[in-house]
Order: C-alpha cells, then structure tokens, then sequence
C-alpha cells in the first residue's frame, strides 16, 4: 500500500463528511484511512463507519485521558501499512481531487523527507482568519531549510514511514510542535521539507482576533523551542 492517511478526530461530525467524499474523489487511490478518534460524543465514528464501502477505513479509539498530539501521530502510525504516513485533521479538507497525487509527486528525491501544504479558511471562517491566511493564497513551492512557523505541520503532511520508523514524533511536545521538532531532526541530517501549494487544504477554527494573536503566540513559542534544540536560525 502506497499512503496510509491518518486523521486525528474528537467530535468532528460539522467537517468529516465534506473530508472523506473529498478523499473518495482522490486520483490517486492506493491509500487507507486510518481513524484515531479520542472520545467523540457526536457522530463521528457513526460517519467514518458509513463511508467504510467506500474506502479503507479502519477505525481506533484511545481515552481522551492519554491524548496528546504527538500520541496520537505516533499511535496511527504503528497501525499503518502505507510507505507514506500523512496527516489530516478531521476538519481539514483537501483543495481538490489531485491533492493526494500533488502531495505525492515531491517524493521523486530520496532526500524528501517530509511535504506539507498552505492552509485556506473554510467557508465559514471569520475574516480575521481569512486576513490571517491570505498569504498562503500567493506561496510558491518552496524547499525549508531555516526556522519557519507551521513546517511540516500535520494539518496535512505527508512522511515517509521509513523514516518515521528511525525516529518518531516526540512525546515530549505534548500541546503541539512535534511536525516541526521531527522537520529539523531530519533536516539537520541532510533531508529536504517541501511546502507545495497543491497540497492544501482547508481549516479553520472560527478565531477571533484575540483568538488568532493567542494561537500565533503559542505557535511562535513552539517553533522557538524546536529551534533552540536544532540551533536553526
């Protein structure tokens, strides 16, 4: 099997369905789903068991009481069969039909070790969200090399699982940043992160503007930290 997609999911029921039928039209069909969902009380798993005729989806559920972001990466990937691991978030929708394949053409370089893409605001997001993305509407291609906020980050990333067997997303990064610390540790080994505008998606989180300086702020901190441990600049 060519991809394993794993979705992080805890009451995603607004969103989920509007990512798997995207999933479904995917060009590029080698791949399984593979649901982590921490405790939803909606319909969540009701919704990711209905689209099981229609795709590969194999459901897990771990306490809420053990989740952490890294935990979770990790906890998929153990379960995964796919030579690539990418993540999604539940509410986290793939830009068009070619996602998937897009995504998947920067692994021609054994030296690719990771491919993320630009976030879009969905539909409903506020407008500071949609000032807040705006840029990533105008991004080229680009190869990652120094300090950058959101590198790798696995609101959509695609790994190679090889990899990620030689070292896993660190538990230690609890609330986040674990994309960004796995970036540089390959990074720093000679591997190239590509960002490729074909491999965004969109997600939002419906913030304000305190909202917005609150989560830019605790993002920035993160990527600090991965910083100072791989003396990037």
């Amino acid at each position: 099997m060519k991809v394993s997609i794993i979705i992080r999911t805890k009451n995603e029921a607004k969103r989920l369905s509007e990512v798997l039928d995207r999933l479904v039209a995917q060009t590029e069909r080698d791949f399984e789903v593979i649901i982590v969902d921490s405790g939803s009380s909606d319909k969540t798993l009701d919704i990711a068991r209905s689209f099981q005729d229609k795709l590969r989806v194999i459901i897990f559920e771990i306490s809420p009481d053990t989740f952490t972001y890294p935990a979770a990466c990790n906890f998929g990937a153990l379960r995964a069969k796919g030579k690539y691991l990418l993540y999604i978030s539940g509410h986290s929708i793939p830009i068009n039909k070619h996602w998937l394949e897009a995504g998947l053409g920067n692994f021609t370089s054994e030296k690719v070790a990771g491919v993320y893409g630009d976030i879009r605001p969905s539909a409903d997001a506020t407008i500071f969200e949609w000032l807040y993305y705006l840029p990533g509407f105008f991004t080229r291609r680009i190869m990652a090399s120094r300090r950058i906020m959101g590198i790798l980050a696995n609101t959509n990333s695609i790994i190679r699982r090889e990899l990620w067997v030689q070292h896993h997303f660190d538990e230690t990064y609890a609330e986040g940043g674990e994309d960004g610390e796995w970036a540089y540790y390959f990074i720093k080994k000679g591997y190239e992160i590509i960002k490729d505008p074909g491999f965004t998606v969109f997600h939002s989180h419906h913030l304000g503007l305190i909202g917005l300086v609150r989560q830019y702020r605790h993002w920035r901190k993160v990527a600090d930290k991965f910083a100072r441990q791989y003396h990037v600049k």
